[in-house]
C-alpha cells in the first residue's frame, strides 16, 4: 500500500482513473457481467443539441444526474441500452451554421445553396458531437459512445414519418390558417410549446402609441392604444366592452371630443378639460370610423366599432385596435364576427408591395415605427407616444423579437387525443410531485401542435398535396416513398432524407395520377427528439427489444422540458401505443451564476466546462449537481465549489487516516472477520451505522434522489470522522499489534469500502481511487473496480442492540458537557473529578452504563454518575415579585431589591425556608406574604449545569492539586505533539526529547510521568543528555510556567 498524500490532486487522480478504466476495459467488463443477471433497466437519454463545439456546465448538470442513475443501476447488476443521443437538425443547428457562414437571411442561404448549407450543418453536427463525447467521457459518463443516436438519421426521420402518417389516418393532421408566432430573422413560425420555453419571454421597453380615429357622423374621435405600431396598417376594427362606460371628453389639444374608457380617463393627463357626456360601450358598437391609413389598398372596406367582452377597462384607453392578421386573439374575434384578415408582412417582416408608402420597409425597425408615428401626426391622428415595458416574446434560438403573422401551417389536432394524454400523464410518477399538475394543466389548455417550419435543414415533412385534385398523401416510411416515387432510382441514390435532395422526389397521386411534389416545409425539432423511444429501440426491426425498453423506467431532464421533450415524448408515445413512454419523470432546476443570473455558454459569467475540469475536477462538478434538490436552482461558482471540495476532503482525510497507519502496520485484513464479542461498543456502532447509511442511500438511489444520498453521506462522514476516529485514535496509534487494533482497522476499512460502493455513481473518480489504493490493497478478493463490486453493501451484520439510538444519547451528553466547558473557559485538557447526568429515561441510563468509560475519556473526567435530584446542585434565592411589590412596598421597592441582592448566604437560606412556609421576615422591613417574592435557582459555586431536551448535565468544577497536575501534564504532552508535527516528523518516527522547567512542581510532575510522556510522544530517549535538536521551543503551561522542549528524530 502506497503512502497517500494528505492533500489530494483531484484532477491528476481523475486522469489516472480515466486511463485505468480505458486500459482495463472496465465498462466493457461491467456490461458483460450484467448480461447474465436477469435484471434489466429501461432508460432513455434526452438528446443533447450538437450545435456548439463544446458542452456547457448546464449540460454537465443533467449528464451528472443521468449518469449517477445509470451507474447505480449498472453497479447493482442491471443490463441496459447505454445510448447517448444528439439533437442533430433543426433551427438550433441552422442558426449557428448561418453565423459560421456569415449568412443573414433565408435568401442568402438559398443563394449559398441549400445542398451546401445542409452538408455544412451535418458536418458541423458530427464535429460537435465528437467534442461533446470527449467532454462527457471526461465527466465520467459511461455510454456506448460509438452507438450514439442522431436525430438527423434516416431512421429517426422515417420513424417520425410513421407517426405523422398515423396522425393523418386518424384525421388529426390538419392545415390551419391563422396568425402564428413568427421569427422574421429565421423566417419561420414557432409552436406553442416553444413559446412557453423559459427564455422566450423577456422584459422589453417599446414605444407605445395612443392614436385618435374619427367616428363618422359623430363629434368625437375614438382614443385607441397599441404597443405594436406596425400593425396599424392592418387595422380592421375597434373593439369596446359593451358593458363598460366610456367618457366623451373636451380636450385642449383637439377641436373634436375624445372618447375614452371611463376607467382609463387618466391617460388624457392634463389635456382633459371636462367630460361632455358618458355612454355605454354598447352605444358605440356598429358606428363606422376612419382607420389609420385609409388610402392603403388592403384597407378598402368599411371599418366599424365592434363589441368584445374581454376588453379591459383599465388597459390602454379601454378601446382595442383589432388586426386579425397580426394577432391570435384578434384573429379569434375576427373569425367570430366575420372581420377582414389583413396580413401586411412577408416571412422576413417586410411590408408587401401593396402597402403603399410602407412597402419594402422592415416592421421591426425603429425607423419604420417612427415613420408610422409621423404619418399619424400628419393626419391629426397621433395623440402621444410613450415608453412601455412589458414581457414580450422572442425567438428561443436567435433571440429576435417575435411578430404574429397570418399563414397556413400544418398542425396535429390535440382535441381527440387530449383525454388520453391526461390519463397517461396521471399514471406517471413526477418528481417533484407538483410537476404533475403543471403537465396536466399544460395538456388541458394547450392548442394544436404546430409542426411545420419554413426552413431548410430539418425533418422533411412527408406531406404531398396534389395540385390537381387536392388529395393529401402522407408517407410513413422510406420504403413507401420508393414505392410511390415516379423515379425509384432517384430514391435509391438519395444521400440522406434532407432538403434539397428529398424535394426532387415526386410521387404520383393515387387519386388522379398527377405528379405531386413534397411540401417544402420541415418539421418542428421536438418531433425529432420525441420519437426517440421508437427510432432508437428498433421499433420496426426488433419488437421484442423495443418492448424491453418501452416504457422507460425514468427520464431525467430540466424542468423546462415539461412542455417540450416530456410533452413530445408523451404525445408521440400515446399516439403510437396508447401508453406513456416513461414511468417516472425526474426534473432539475436551472443553473445560476453567483449573481443569481442564468448560466449558459453565451452568458458573460460563464465558466467553460473544460476550464472547470482542469481547475476543480469532474467529481466536484458531479457532486455539486447531484446534491441539488430537484425543486431548487443551483448556483455554480468556484466559491460555491470550495465548500463541496471541503466535504470531499472530509472523506479524503478519513481515507488518509486509515492509510497513514495501515502503511506502518500492514494490518492483515485479507479474509479477516472479527469475533463479535471482541468488538468495542464503538466498533459495533460503526458497523451498524455503516449498514444504515448504505441501505438508506440505496433507498434514495431507487427513488432517483441523489440529493438525499449526499445528505446521508455527509452526515455519515461527519460521524465517522468526528466520532469514531476521534474516540478510537489511540487504538491506531498504539504500538501493540493485537486483535483490538486489528478490529479497529477492520471496522474503519469496512466503512470506507461501503462508502466507496455507495458513492461511486455520484463521484466515481475518488471512489475508484480509494478502491484501488485501499480496498484492493487489503482485500485479495476485492473486484478489479468499484464499478464491478455488485453494490454488495452492508454484508457484515450485527445483532440489534439499539446502538444507534444510544450513541446519539451519548453524543448529546458529550456535546452538552463540552459546551459547558467552553462557556466556562474550562479546557478539555484539564481533568475534572465528576460529572452527573439527570434523566430517568431507560435508554439514557443504559447508554451511560454501556459507554461509561468512553464518556469519561471524552470529557476528561474521573467519574460520571447518574442522579435523580437536580436540587442538590443548586442554591436558591429570593427576588422581588414586582407585580405585587409596588402595591405593598410603595416607595421602598428599590431599597428592598438592593437588600435582597446583598443578603448573606446564611440569611438568604433562612428566607428561602420561610418562603416555603408562606411568610418571609426580611431584616429591616418586617414580615411579608411569600407572594411578594419569587424563588429562583442557581448552580452552586462548585457546579455548572445545562439542561436540553429534558436531560441535565452537571460538571463538578472543583480542582484539586492532583487534577491541576494532570491538566498540566496533558498540556505538556500536547505541546510536544504539536512540535512533532511542525518539524514534519513521520507519524512513526521515534524521537529523542528533552523537556525541562525551572518550576519545581512541574519538574517533579515530569519526573513522575516519564514513561507516560515517552509513550505518548513516541520517545526513544527522554532527558538523557544534550543533543542538537531538529526543533526546540519554550512554551507556557498552567499558570505561566515556562517549559523548554528539544526534539530530534532518533539516530
Amino acid at each position: 500500500m502506497k503512502k497517500e498524500n494528505i492533500k489530494p490532486d483531484l484532477v491528476a487522480n481523475e486522469n489516472e482513473i480515466l486511463k485505468f478504466w480505458e486500459d482495463n476495459k472496465i465498462f466493457e467488463k461491467l456490461k458483460e457481467q450484467n448480461k447474465s443477471t436477469g435484471k434489466y433497466f429501461a432508460t432513455m437519454d434526452g438528446p443533447i443539441t450538437a450545435n456548439g463545439m463544446t458542452m456547457g456546465l448546464h449540460h454537465a448538470f443533467g449528464r451528472s444526474l443521468k449518469d449517477a442513475m445509470i451507474k447505480y443501476r449498472a453497479i447493482t447488476g442491471h443490463d441496459m441500452h447505454y445510448q447517448n443521443g444528439f439533437d442533430a437538425q433543426g433551427l438550433w443547428v441552422e442558426v449557428n451554421a448561418e453565423k459560421d457562414l456569415g449568412l443573414n437571411s433565408k435568401k442568402e442561404i438559398e443563394k449559398f445553396g441549400i445542398d451546401k448549407f445542409t452538408e455544412y450543418c451535418m458536418d458541423k453536427v458530427n464535429k460537435c458531437a465528437s467534442k461533446m463525447t470527449e467532454q462527457s467521457i471526461r465527466l465520467g459518463q459511461w455510454m456506448n459512445w460509438e452507438d450514439s443516436y442522431f436525430t438527423n438519421s434516416d431512421t429517426n426521420i422515417a420513424t417520425i414519418w410513421h407517426f405523422l402518417k398515423t396522425c393523418h389516418e386518424k384525421g388529426w393532421l390538419i392545415q390551419k390558417y391563422r396568425p402564428m408566432p413568427w421569427c422574421t430573422r429565421c423566417g419561420t413560425s414557432l409552436s406553442e410549446h416553444e413559446m412557453c420555453d423559459g427564455d422566450a419571454y423577456r422584459n422589453d421597453t417599446c414605444r407605445a402609441v395612443f392614436f385618435k380615429l374619427p367616428v363618422k357622423d359623430e363629434d368625437f374621435r375614438m382614443l385607441v392604444w397599441t404597443t405594436t405600431p406596425w400593425t396599424l396598417s392592418s387595422n380592421v376594427a375597434i373593439a369596446v366592452n359593451p358593458e363598460l362606460e366610456y367618457s366623451i371628453c373636451k380636450v385642449k389639444s383637439d377641436d373634436k371630443l375624445i372618447c375614452v374608457g371611463s376607467d382609463a380617463i387618466k391617460v388624457l393627463k392634463d389635456d382633459i378639460i371636462s367630460v361632455d357626456r358618458v355612454v355605454k360601450g354598447s352605444e358605440l358598437v356598429g358606428k363606422e370610423y376612419e382607420t389609420c391609413f385609409e388610402e392603403l389598398a388592403p384597407q378598402n372596406f368599411t371599418h366599424k366599432i365592434v363589441a368584445w367582452e374581454d376588453v379591459d377597462a383599465t388597459e390602454g384607453s379601454g378601446a382595442v385596435h383589432i388586426a386579425p392578421g397580426c394577432g391570435a386573439e384578434d384573429f379569434e374575434l375576427g373569425q367570430r364576427l366575420g372581420l377582414e384578415n389583413v396580413c401586411p408582412i412577408d416571412d422576413g417582416g417586410i411590408f408587401y408591395d401593396n402597402f403603399g408608402w410602407l412597402a419594402g420597409l422592415d416592421a421591426n425597425k425603429d425607423e419604420t415605427r417612427d415613420l408610422i408615428f409621423d404619418e399619424l401626426k400628419k393626419r391629426n391622428k397621433l395623440y402621444y407616444t410613450h415608453d412601455y415595458t412589458h414581457r414580450y416574446p422572442h425567438c428561443w434560438r436567435c433571440k429576435s423579437p417575435i411578430l404574429f403573422r397570418l399563414i397556413r401551417e400544418w398542425a396535429i389536432s390535440m382535441d381527440e387525443v387530449r383525454p388520453q394524454l391526461i390519463a397517461e400523464a396521471s399514471k406517471v410518477e413526477w418528481q417533484p410531485a407538483f410537476y404533475e399538475k403543471r403537465m396536466i394543466d399544460w395538456l388541458t389548455n394547450m392548442g394544436d401542435w404546430s409542426i411545420s417550419r419554413k426552413r431548410y435543414y430539418g425533418l422533411p415533412l412527408p406531406i404531398y398535396v396534389c395540385p390537381d385534385c387536392g388529395k393529401i398523401t402522407v408517407l410513413g416510411s422510406k420504403e413507401e416513398l420508393r414505392e410511390k416515387a415516379i423515379d425509384k432510382v432517384a430514391v435509391d441514390n438519395l444521400p440522406h432524407l434532407h432538403r434539397p435532395y428529398i424535394d426532387e422526389i415526386k410521387i404520383k397521386c393515387d387519386n388522379c395520377g398527377a405528379e405531386v411534389e413534397r411540401i417544402k416545409d420541415v418539421g418542428d425539432c421536438w418531433l425529432d427528439a420525441g420519437i426517440a423511444p421508437f427510432s432508437t429501440n428498433k421499433y420496426f426491426e426488433d419488437r421484442a427489444f423495443w418492448e424491453k425498453n418501452y416504457p422507460a423506467e425514468v427520464v431525467i431532464e430540466m424542468k423546462e422540458q415539461i412542455r417540450l421533450w416530456f410533452y413530445s415524448l408523451l404525445v408521440m408515445g400515446v399516439v403510437l401505443t396508447g401508453k406513456s413512454p416513461y414511468k417516472k419523470v425526474s426534473t432539475y432546476g436551472s443553473l445560476l451564476a453567483q449573481d443569481g443570473k442564468k448560466l449558459s455558454k453565451s452568458s458573460p459569467n460563464n465558466i467553460p466546462l473544460n476550464e472547470a475540469y482542469d481547475n476543480i475536477g469532474a467529481d466536484i462538478i458531479r457532486y455539486t449537481f447531484c446534491s441539488t434538490n430537484p425543486q431548487s436552482d443551483v448556483i455554480f461558482s468556484y466559491d460555491s465549489t470550495d465548500e463541496v471540495r471541503r466535504r470531499l476532503l472530509s472523506l479524503w482525510n478519513v481515507y488518509v487516516f486509515f492509510n497513514t497507519y495501515a502503511v506502518i502496520d500492514n494490518p492483515k485484513l485479507d479474509g479477516y472477520k472479527p469475533n463479535i464479542d471482541t468488538l468495542t461498543i464503538t466498533d459495533k456502532w460503526l458497523i451498524t451505522r455503516t449498514n444504515e447509511f448504505a441501505r438508506n442511500a440505496q433507498k434514495y438511489y431507487e427513488q432517483v434522489r441523489t440529493c438525499e444520498v449526499i445528505a446521508e453521506f455527509e452526515k455519515f462522514v461527519d460521524e465517522l470522522s468526528n466520532w469514531y476516529i476521534r474516540v478510537n485514535r489511540r487504538r491506531f496509534w498504539k504500538n501493540e499489534e493485537d486483535s483490538d487494533k486489528l478490529n479497529a482497522y477492520f471496522c474503519l476499512e469496512y466503512a470506507i469500502k461501503n462508502i466507496a460502493m455507495v458513492m461511486a455513481p455520484i463521484m466515481p473518480f475518488m471512489m475508484e481511487y480509494i478502491w484501488q489504493n485501499q480496498v484492493r490493497e487489503v482485500e485479495s478478493t476485492a473486484t478489479e473496480s468499484v464499478m464491478l463490486s455488485g453494490f454488495k453493501i452492508a454484508d457484515f451484520e450485527l445483532p440489534d442492540e439499539d446502538l444507534l439510538q444510544k450513541t446519539e444519547i451519548v453524543r448529546s451528553i458529550i456535546a452538552s458537557a463540552l459546551k459547558l466547558r467552553n462557556e466556562n473557559n474550562l479546557k478539555v485538557k484539564q481533568p475534572l473529578g465528576k460529572a452527573y447526568v439527570i434523566n430517568e429515561d431507560k435508554n439514557t441510563l443504559d447508554a451511560i452504563s454501556q459507554y461509561k468509560e468512553l464518556i469519561e475519556d471524552e470529557l476528561n473526567i474521573k467519574e460520571i454518575k447518574l442522579s435523580d435530584d437536580v436540587e442538590r446542585f443548586n442554591d436558591h434565592y429570593l427576588t422581588l415579585n414586582f407585580r405585587n411589590a409596588g402595591r405593598v412596598l410603595k416607595g421602598d421597592v428599590q431599597k428592598m431589591k438592593a437588600t435582597l441582592e446583598n443578603t448573606p448566604e446564611d440569611v438568604m437560606n433562612r428566607y428561602v425556608a420561610e418562603f416555603d412556609n408562606g411568610k418571609v421576615n426580611v431584616e429591616g422591613f418586617g414580615e411579608f406574604d411569600s407572594e411578594l417574592f419569587v424563588k429562583n435557582s442557581k448552580s452552586k459555586p462548585e457546579f455548572i449545569l445545562a439542561t436540553e431536551d429534558g436531560m441535565t448535565v452537571v460538571l463538578d468544577i472543583t480542582l484539586t492539586d492532583e487534577l491541576i497536575g494532570e491538566g498540566i501534564l496533558r498540556e505538556i504532552i500536547r505541546n510536544a505533539q504539536v512540535l512533532r508535527k511542525e518539524a514534519d516528523f513521520k507519524i512513526d518516527d521515534r524521537i529523542d526529547i528533552n523537556i525541562s522547567t525551572k518550576d519545581e512542581k512541574v519538574a517533579k510532575l515530569l519526573a513522575d510521568n516519564k514513561e507516560k510522556i515517552m509513550s505518548e510522544v513516541l520517545a526513544k530517549t527522554y532527558n538523557e543528555g544534550e543533543f542538537q535538536p531538529d526543533i526546540e521551543r519554550e512554551m507556557e503551561v498552567g499558570d505561566d510556567v515556562v517549559v523548554a522542549y528539544k526534539l530530534r528524530v532518533s539516530k
